[in-house]
């Protein structure tokens, strides 16, 4: 098994880690993987990797928030990697493990004791007179939203080519299953099991009460519009990446023809996760339907 360590850069609590698992690793007879810049950091160039070398890895270690995790998942994804992701500041609903069971988890991962969970990604393309100008992919979600001081935006949304709403709102969110849990959850959409597979469509502070989230099944094409005249639209992917949006755009949405490989080592169900994370277990009488 090659293990690679991928760290958030600007926590110095995740770059201690980072020394503390190598040491750990490498007492168990294993090298881990790490990259020139995160080697330079910690003082051992001597163990940086290029970055392209990343595919030779089996198991990726990320260790940070679920930013770090999200962003490492969208660099291996077309690898065939597994990713353990361990908590580093707040809590998350993507990682795995708390740095108090590190070492007994990776006694787990060194002797393959655990199971993969598998998630999907969505990806987009950006098309501008009937031209493709931006392709990407995300694990959480795309999110269109207006700029600071621009008005709200209108939206068409078309699924499988067949008209489904029109939204007049200060945005709009596509998101998987594991995003649910993200941006759209705080925009009133519904919490979906990650081992599901379907798209979330939920607009961000609609200007009706007629709007509601959608939910459609794994294969179907979602294309938004951008149908009025609208400075500073945005499109973000994971809320790590942006690109700027223009009247009549079209955002194509697709779940994408590739998966994130998840080790689950805990036991903890996605239930046990989201009680631990909303500080309380949800109760059918807890909110109107």
């Amino acid at each position: 098994m090659k293990i690679g360590i991928m760290p958030h850069t600007g926590k110095p609590v995740a770059m201690q880690l980072t020394v503390e698992v190598i040491e750990y690793l490498m007492s168990k007879g294993k090298i881990p993987w790490i990259s020139e810049e995160v080697a330079a950091l910690i003082g051992r160039p001597d163990l940086g990797r290029k970055e392209e070398t990343i595919k030779e890895i089996d198991v990726l270690l990320v260790l940070g928030g679920d930013g770090t995790l999200l962003n490492a998942a969208r660099t291996i994804v077309d690898y065939d990697i597994l990713i353990l992701g361990v908590n580093v500041g707040h809590l998350g609903f993507l990682t795995e493990i708390e740095t108090d069971h590190l070492y007994q988890s990776l006694d787990k991962l060194l002797a393959r004791d655990f199971h993969v969970e598998e998630r999907m990604f969505i990806e987009c393309q950006v098309i501008r007179d009937q031209q493709v100008i931006a392709t990407y992919r995300a694990l959480n979600d795309f999110v269109i939203t207006r700029g600071t001081f621009a008005r709200i935006i209108q939206l068409r949304v078309d699924v499988d080519d067949q008209p489904v709403v029109d939204y007049q709102a200060d945005g709009l969110i596509v998101a998987t299953p594991t995003g649910s849990t993200a941006y759209s959850l705080s925009a009133g959409g519904p919490i979906v099991e990650p081992s599901l597979d379907c798209l979330i469509i939920t607009p961000i502070c609609p200007h009706t009460l007629a709007a509601r989230s959608v939910v459609v099944h794994q294969d179907a094409t979602v294309t938004v519009i951008i149908e009025a005249n609208h400075e500073e639209v945005m499109l973000t992917i994971d809320g790590q990446l942006g690109f700027p949006l223009q009247s009549l755009d079209q955002v194509k949405i697709v779940r994408a023809g590739v998966t994130g490989k998840f080790i689950k080592l805990s036991g903890r169900s996605f239930f046990d996760i989201l009680n631990s994370r909303l500080k309380g277990p949800l109760r059918g009488g807890d909110c109107e339907e």
